[in-house]
């Protein structure tokens, strides 16, 4: 299943993706509107391990889906499967009763980061 895929730009992927949602999600960015949308406050000192642990993982996950798929040549069903991953994203966050806001930011963040991952792999 591996063979093939550009551990490089899989790796550079994930660094793209997890610094772009540094910014998105940060105070500069669009966690204001995400929290009031969401309903969400974090305070300094909230557990967060848990969190930012899985997010790296599903990142990682997600890179290495873009690598291996780009590796097939298989774009097209990649493009797919990110737009159906997004849409699916959306709709649990409406089942959450997220604020249409926070839906719109986490689906473009969604969006974004399958963007970085795949111009990481054009580029190397």
């Amino acid at each position: 299943m591996f063979e093939g895929v550009n551990w490089l730009a899989v790796g550079l992927g994930f660094v793209l993706s997890f610094g772009f949602g540094w910014f998105y999600y940060g105070p500069k960015g669009f966690y204001p509107a995400w929290s009031a949308s969401a309903g969400v406050r974090h305070q300094p000192g909230d557990p967060m391990g848990a969190a930012f642990g899985s997010l790296v993982v599903g990142l990682v996950l997600y890179s290495v889906f873009v690598g291996v798929m780009v590796a097939r040549g298989m774009t097209g069903p990649l493009i797919l499967g990110v737009i159906a991953f997004i849409v699916m994203g959306y709709s649990n966050n409406a089942f959450k009763k997220l604020g249409p806001a926070s839906r719109a930011i986490d689906a473009g963040s969604w969006a974004a980061s399958g963007v970085l991952m795949l111009l990481a792999q054009g580029l190397l």
